[in-house]
C-alpha cells in the first residue's frame, strides 16, 4: 500500500513543504508541493534575533502546512529549520511556539547536517560521482565535497543572499562601493576554505531557489526549449555577466527580468555575485543545477533507510522504472520491446556504429515507450513524449532526456524522425542516432504486437559488401500479426541504415 511523508524546510528565505507518496523499492512521486516567501532572517542584522513579524509569518505558515498535511492522509511528517534559526538568539522560545502551534518538533539542523542533506539530495538526482555540492540559501552558504559519490567534508558559511543584501546593499539602487565591501567580505570568508577547488574531473552542482532563479534568466535569454531547470548547465562566463548587470538595474527593473521571480528581485543580486564568486574561487568553467536538494536529501533518507547508504545503487535505471510503474505500464511488454531493441541494436553494430551510450537510451526509451496510453491510446505516442519530457528523469542530462522523448515519439510509424523544437539540445551524432533508434523500437515494438513474447528472439545477418541485413524472428508459436505488423514497417530502418532489410520467420529452439 502507498504511503505519505512530508517533509518541511524552513529556511532564512522560503519555507516549503513537499509531499510524496511511495511504495518503498518500487516508486516514489511528489504529490504536492507549497512554497511561502516567510523572510525569517529578514530585519536580524547582525544582532541575530528572530524579528516579530518574522515570526508571525513563520507560525502562520506552519499551520497551512499542518492542515494541508492532515488533509492528505500524511503519515509522517519531517520538519527542519536552518540558517535563521540556527543563529537566532532567541531560538528556543520560537521553537517551542512552533510546537505548542503545530504539534510539531522542529529538527533544528547544524551548518554540517544542512550540507549533508543538500548533498544526498543533489547526488540522488544527478549521479554527481566526483566534485562538489553548493547550497546558497537566505541565511547561508554550504559546500560540500563529494567523493565516491558520497558526501564527505563540508563548511557553512554566513553567506546567504538576504543575510548579505541586508547587510550589505541598498534595497533599490546600489552603490559601486557596497558591492566592492561584499565582494571583499564573500572572498574573506571563501579564503577559509582552501579545499574547494577544482580537481580533473570535478563537477559542481548546486542547489536552491536561487540558482534555480539565475537559471530560469539565462534559460529564457537563451530561448531554451525546455521547461524543466534540473540538469541546466549555467556557464561561469553567464553567472559572471549576470553578476555584473543585475546589481545595475533597480528594484522595479528586476522585477521585469524574465524567469525571476519578483519576491527574488531584491536579493539576487548579492545571489549573482556569491555564485560569480564561487565559481571562480573554485576553478569551474560551468555549474550544473539540481532541483532535488535538502528536501529531496530528507525524504531520500527515509524512503532509502533500508541500504548502507541512503544513495541509489542505480540511479538512473531506477529512474525510468520508476517513471514507468508511477503511469502504470505493462511491464512485460516494455521490457521485452527492451529485449528485443537491444538484441537489434548489438546485432546491427557493424552498421550503425553507435557507441553503448545510445544502447542505454535506447533501453530507457523502450521501457517508457507505452505510458502515454494512461491519457489516450490513439495518441498515446505524443502523450509518451510530453510525460517524458515534463517529468524529471534524475540521472539524465537535458539531452539525453530529450533523445529518450524523441525515441518513444516515434516508435509507431506516424511521421519521420526529427529532432524540432529539441535541435539545440543535440549533437549531430545524435540527430542521425535518432532515426537509427527510431527504426529500431519501431521494428521491436511491432515485433511484440501481440503482447504476448512470441516472438522469443532475433538473429541478424549483415551483408556490408552487398548491402544487406536479415532479421531473422524467432517464435514459439503462430507470429502471423507480429510478422505482419513488422513487415509493414521495415522502411524507417532500411533508410536510416542505408541497407537492404528483410524478415524471416524463424522457430525458436530453447
Amino acid at each position: 500500500m502507498p504511503e505519505h511523508v512530508a517533509v518541511i524546510d524552513l529556511g532564512s528565505n522560503t519555507t516549503r513543504m513537499v509531499i510524496y507518496e511511495y511504495e518503498r523499492d518500487r516508486y516514489f512521486r511528489l504529490e504536492d508541493e507549497i512554497r511561502e516567501v516567510v523572510r525569517l532572517r529578514q530585519g536580524m542584522g547582525r544582532t541575530n534575533v528572530l524579528r516579530a513579524a518574522a515570526i508571525q509569518r513563520a507560525i502562520n505558515a506552519m499551520r497551512m502546512f499542518k492542515e494541508l498535511a492532515e488533509g492528505q492522509g500524511v503519515s509522517k511528517v519531517i520538519v527542519v529549520a536552518t540558517s535563521a534559526v540556527r543563529d537566532a538568539v532567541n531560538r528556543d522560545s520560537f521553537l517551542a511556539r512552533v510546537q505548542a502551534e503545530t504539534g510539531w518538533n522542529l529538527r533544528l539542523l547544524s551548518g554540517e547536517e544542512e550540507g549533508y542533506y543538500g548533498a544526498l539530495g543533489a547526488i540522488n538526482a544527478t549521479c554527481l560521482h566526483q566534485g562538489f555540492v553548493v547550497d546558497l540559501g537566505g541565511g547561508s552558504v554550504q559546500i560540500i565535497e563529494v567523493r565516491g559519490g558520497i558526501p564527505q567534508r563540508s563548511v557553512s558559511l554566513p553567506l546567504g543572499a538576504l543575510r548579505l543584501s541586508e547587510l550589505f546593499l541598498s534595497p533599490d539602487k546600489i552603490s559601486p562601493t557596497q558591492v566592492d565591501e561584499l565582494k571583499a567580505f564573500i572572498r574573506e570568508q571563501l579564503a577559509q576554505v582552501d579545499w574547494f577547488k577544482a580537481k580533473p574531473g570535478d563537477q559542481l552542482v548546486a542547489i536552491g531557489g536561487a540558482i534555480r532563479n539565475l537559471g530560469k534568466i539565462d534559460q529564457v535569454k537563451k530561448r531554451y526549449p525546455l521547461d524543466s531547470i534540473h540538469g541546466y548547465r549555467l556557464a561561469a562566463q553567464d553567472v559572471a555577466l549576470m553578476a555584473d548587470q543585475l546589481w545595475r538595474l533597480s528594484l522595479k527593473k528586476r522585477r521585469g527580468i524574465g524567469g525571476l521571480r519578483s519576491d527574488r528581485a531584491d536579493i539576487i543580486p548579492a545571489a549573482a555575485i556569491a555564485y560569480d564568486l564561487l565559481l571562480t574561487y573554485g576553478g569551474f568553467a560551468e555549474v550544473i543545477i539540481s532541483r532535488p536538494g535538502l528536501r529531496e536529501g530528507l525524504f531520500f533518507e527515509h524512503f532509502l533507510s533500508h541500504l548502507p547508504q541512503p544513495i541509489f545503487p542505480n540511479l538512473r535505471r531506477f529512474s525510468i522504472l520508476n517513471l514507468a510503474r508511477i503511469f502504470g505500464f505493462d511491464d512485460p511488454h516494455s521490457r521485452h520491446v527492451a529485449f528485443l531493441a537491444r538484441r537489434l541494436f548489438d546485432d546491427l553494430q557493424p552498421v550503425h556504429g553507435l557507441s553503448q551510450e545510445y544502447r542505454e537510451i535506447l533501453w530507457a526509451a523502450s521501457i517508457l515507450h507505452d505510458i502515454g496510453a494512461i491519457i489516450n491510446y490513439p495518441y498515446h505516442h505524443r502523450h509518451s513524449y510530453y510525460i517524458i519530457l515534463n517529468y524529471t528523469l534524475f540521472g539524465y542530462s537535458p539531452r539525453e532526456l530529450a533523445m529518450i522523448a524523441l525515441i518513444a515519439r516515434y516508435h509507431r510509424s506516424k511521421g519521420s524522425p526529427k529532432p524540432r523544437d529539441l535541435k539545440t539540445l543535440l549533437t549531430a551524432e545524435d540527430a542521425r542516432a535518432l532515426v537509427i533508434l527510431s527504426g529500431i523500437i519501431r521494428l521491436a515494438e511491432y515485433l511484440e504486437r501481440g503482447r504476448r513474447q512470441i516472438i522469443r528472439d532475433l538473429r541478424c545477418h549483415v551483408d556490408i559488401e552487398n548491402g544487406w541485413v536479415q532479421i531473422e524472428a524467432l517464435a514459439t508459436g503462430n507470429a502471423a500479426i507480429e510478422l505482419w505488423e513488422a513487415e509493414r514497417n521495415l522502411d524507417l530502418l532500411s533508410q536510416a541504415l542505408g541497407m537492404e532489410v528483410e524478415l524471416v520467420e524463424g522457430i525458436w529452439l530453447d
